[in-house]
């Protein structure tokens, strides 16, 4: 069976408004292009219409290696941190991730705002003052998994998306790096082009009739995916030989926006609200001595500030979802 028929056969085509979720079938033709991380003002236009942009060549390969170096031995060293050991992760649907590396692996921190993907994430937010960092994880889904594809759906939205002109900035950016290959056969990140401002997908489907499209991502490991997380999306699951492995990073937009109403001069948009509600940033980096670095990692939460009040004890941290030590 090909790739093509095998997706189709995993999605709705019967367009059951109680399945919508799961696709209606219109897998896109076409792979989109792929940009040079160098190339800002191409990268800003295709996302700006279409709600995500694949960037080819972020990571060396000596990158891949050292990051695939770091599965392999951290399931080996902390399988319960990746949910291989007798505790029930707390993502059983979506194969085996670690949620909170940065806490404990000082190693992985240059990653955070790398060269090969970071300024794009700055054009797209509104420039590098105003990039916050909120999330890294490395994800897997294994060999054999049986995980099945995903529902369609987006991550945190604002409302006023609806509505506000311009659009631009995104509230929240997700980066997808792929540290193996992704080809057919192999589970894909999936996204619905130019979806990023329906409330449904049947929205989507109906308002943007033929121009409606899935189109699964496949590219080499080292490629980035950008993504507004207002953008539909999900994984497709593969033929079961061909294992997969992501690093995401999930970033919020900082600073106030002035209005773009006419004769007013009021900050009408304020910062991204904290994508998560347990996510936590270790103190070499929330009490960085670089200003800069200190910016980036300062959109907190009640957990984190809770974090620091306690003086970074193991004891709160602990107490927390998923701090695991």
């Amino acid at each position: 069976m090909n790739a093509r028929v095998r997706l189709e056969k995993q999605q709705n085509r019967s367009g059951d408004p109680q399945r919508a979720d799961q696709g209606f079938g219109r897998i896109a033709e076409e792979p989109p292009p792929h940009f040079a991380g160098t190339d800002l003002d191409g990268i800003y236009a295709f996302f700006a219409r279409n709600g995500y942009v694949v960037i080819a060549g972020c990571l060396s390969s000596g990158e891949l290696a050292h990051l695939n170096g770091f599965y392999d031995r951290t399931q080996r060293e902390r399988p319960d941190a990746w949910g291989l050991g007798p505790r029930k992760p707390h993502h059983r649907h979506q194969g085996l991730i670690f949620s909170q590396p940065l806490l404990d692996y000082p190693e992985l921190d240059p990653y955070t705002r790398h060269p090969g993907s970071y300024p794009a994430v700055c054009r797209l937010l509104g420039g590098e003052d105003r990039a916050r960092f909120s999330e890294f994880n490395f994800r897997e889904t294994p060999k054999n998994a049986g995980i099945g594809s995903q529902n369609f759906h987006h991550d945190a939205t604002r409302p006023d998306r609806f509505t506000r002109v311009p659009y631009m900035p995104v509230d929240w950016l997700c980066a997808v790096h792929y540290l193996t290959d992704v080809e057919p056969g192999t589970p894909a990140f999936c996204v619905v082009p130019m979806s990023n401002r329906f409330e449904t997908l049947r929205d989507a489907y109906e308002s943007l009739g033929d121009a409606y499209r899935e189109a699964p991502l496949f590219a080499p490991a080292g490629t980035c995916i950008l993504y507004d997380t207002a953008t539909w999306h999900c994984r497709y699951d593969g033929d079961g030989r061909r294992p997969r492995r992501t690093w995401h990073q999930y970033y919020a937009r900082g600073g106030w926006l002035p209005s773009s109403l006419p004769h007013t001069d009021r900050y009408v948009r304020p910062p991204t609200p904290c994508l998560t509600d347990w996510n936590l940033f270790p103190e070499r980096l929330a009490l960085h001595t670089d200003p800069a670095v200190r910016l980036f990692f300062s959109h907190w939460n009640t957990a984190q500030c809770e974090w620091v009040a306690s003086g970074f004890s193991d004891a709160v941290r602990r107490s927390m979802p998923r701090g695991y030590m």
